[in-house]
């Protein structure tokens, strides 16, 4: 104890680290598993997410959310081209002017983002599709649709 009678905190010894502006980094690679592949797999964004709309997050349950987030998880250990590019499943892509449902085109129109040209998707579960725009190896996800309404397929039961 000092001579005020408080304790005294005892330092912590930090790492050897890169120094960049004048403040301490640390490297991913090292603290977080799979870090260092990290740029290659997909990562998602949730600033276009529809919250007002038919396909939004706020009629799921929390037992829902945790569901697809558990999902959605798995994605995160593969790359672009694993996802999207191997013959449609588990993602495709779709030109945004031929979606077939109309309620969804003027959804993007109320989102302010009608101009994307392509449209993004990833197969959950059955009907399960997660709706988004593809930057990169960023998804920024636009709709959750549990019922595989934006795009209904043709097939019965499907």
């Amino acid at each position: 104890m000092s001579k005020r009678g408080k304790a005294q905190k005892s330092k912590l010894k930090i790492p050897s680290a890169p120094v960049a502006d004048q403040k301490r980094t640390g490297n991913p690679d090292a603290l977080l598993p799979s870090a260092n592949n990290s740029g290659d797999c997909i990562c998602w964004r949730f600033k276009h997410l529809d919250r007002e709309g038919p396909w939004g997050l706020a009629h799921l349950t929390h037992e829902q959310v945790q569901t697809l987030l558990a999902d959605m998880v798995q994605f995160e250990s593969q790359t672009i081209n694993e996802l999207f590019h191997q013959g449609g499943w588990p993602g495709k892509c779709h030109d945004v002017h031929t979606l077939p449902n109309k309620a969804a085109l003027e959804r993007l129109d109320a989102l302010g983002i009608p101009d994307m040209t392509k449209i993004w998707k990833l197969r959950i579960g059955g009907a399960g599709r997660l709706w988004g725009f593809l930057v990169g190896h960023v998804f920024h996800i636009v709709w959750w649709d549990p019922r595989h309404e934006v795009w209904p397929s043709l097939k019965k039961h499907t």
